[in-house]
């Protein structure tokens, strides 16, 4: 009996020690899962009697074989710790020798996945080993496929746990692993609709149309169109205003003037792109800083030092014009050498809509 009570001492009280320096590992790494947990650390705790390293290396390599440790490099050259929850644990030991090496990497790759390849080449394992390992897996649910933007062509493999880094799916701008261009299209839709607000203001005089004269002197309709054919011949077909108004609207519009301070910044937008709520995504102000930058690079908005957080936005008064209105298009057309152009207008005595030459320009 004596012989057999001094051989149950130390397993109980290896048993008690580590379950002790397990639940305060766990206590410590509550808020910190990634915590590694060096032997000074382990130390602290107090619970090893005397902090005997004898007794300490044991308990770990118990805690270790449980599956409830596992060896980490510190980024320093020396070797740590780091705690896994008793279901991981159990998962683990579940395992055969090749299964557990293949879920060990893809567990330490964590959010970014890791690369099939990457794993045969660090385990130096053949492919049919490798496979039947990573379909084991699959079928427990214990890791899943995982596609990520920077590497399309390659098959990862990421913990079924865990979600893939925005570095792996590209953040908000990508859906399926293909950049979403119709969603930031419409972000930044949101984004100038805002930033042009804050821009201009509009003209009210010139947005009203003038009394239309030539020479001082107002002409009837077949006055006009005599004076128009006469330069450039007779009228054919219809075509409507739309380019005539969106240069007076244009036009209507001015820049603020100088010593304006109310563009808006960077978390005036990011809280309106919250509140418009257009999407379920929530935008970060990083995300929004990107889209800004996009936009200034392509001459949309331009960025206005000293104002609000620092830096503020204001459109370009060239954007109120689609890109096909932008540039000479009045030298270019007829209208430009018509010699009653300022008569112009629908329901005048001329009007684009019914000029055959204007008509026929387009065309070509």
């Amino acid at each position: 009996m004596a012989s057999s009570s001094g051989m149950a001492g130390p397993a109980n009280d290896m048993t008690a020690l580590k379950e002790s320096l397990y639940l305060a590992c766990v206590s410590t790494a509550d808020d910190d899962p990634k915590l590694v947990f060096h032997q000074d650390t382990l130390k602290s705790f107090g619970i090893i009697p005397n902090n005997d390293i004898n007794i300490l290396l044991p308990v770990i390599q118990a805690l270790v074989n449980d599956k409830l440790l596992k060896a980490v490099h510190d980024g320093t050259g020396g070797i740590g710790w780091r705690l896994r929850t008793e279901d991981e644990a159990k998962k683990f030991k579940s395992l055969t020798a090749e299964q557990e090496m293949v879920y060990g990497l893809i567990d330490e790759a964590e959010h970014e996945g890791i690369w099939t390849k990457t794993i045969k080449a660090k385990l130096k394992i053949h492919d049919t080993v490798m496979n039947k390992a990573i379909k084991h897996l699959e079928s427990k649910n214990m890791i899943a496929e995982m596609k990520s933007v920077e590497h399309p062509t390659r098959k990862m493999w990421i913990k079924a746990s865990l979600r893939p880094s925005e570095r792996a799916t590209g953040g908000p701008w990508y859906t399926d692993g293909e950049l979403d261009e119709e969603f930031i299209s419409q972000c930044m839709s949101v984004i100038y609709a805002h930033v042009k607000k804050k821009s201009f203001y509009v003209s009210a005089s010139a947005m009203r149309k003038p009394k239309k004269m030539i020479n001082g002197k107002h002409m009837t309709s077949e006055q006009a169109k005599a004076a128009r054919d006469k330069v450039l011949g007779k009228e054919e077909q219809e075509r409507n205003n739309v380019k005539a108004e969106k240069m007076r609207r244009y036009e209507a519009h001015f820049p603020m003037p100088v010593g304006y301070n109310d563009y808006p910044g960077l978390d005036e937008i990011t809280q309106y792109v919250d509140r418009n709520e257009f999407t379920n995504q929530i935008l970060t102000a990083s995300e929004i800083q990107q889209l800004l930058d996009i936009m200034c690079y392509d001459d949309i908005l331009e960025k206005v030092l000293g104002v609000g957080d620092g830096v503020g936005y204001r459109a370009l008064r060239r954007t109120l014009l689609d890109e096909e209105d932008r540039g000479s298009v009045l030298s270019e057309a007829p209208c430009g050498r018509c010699p009653v152009f300022d008569l112009c207008e629908e329901g005048g005595p001329v009007g684009p809509s019914n000029c055959e030459y204007l008509t026929q320009w387009l065309k070509e």
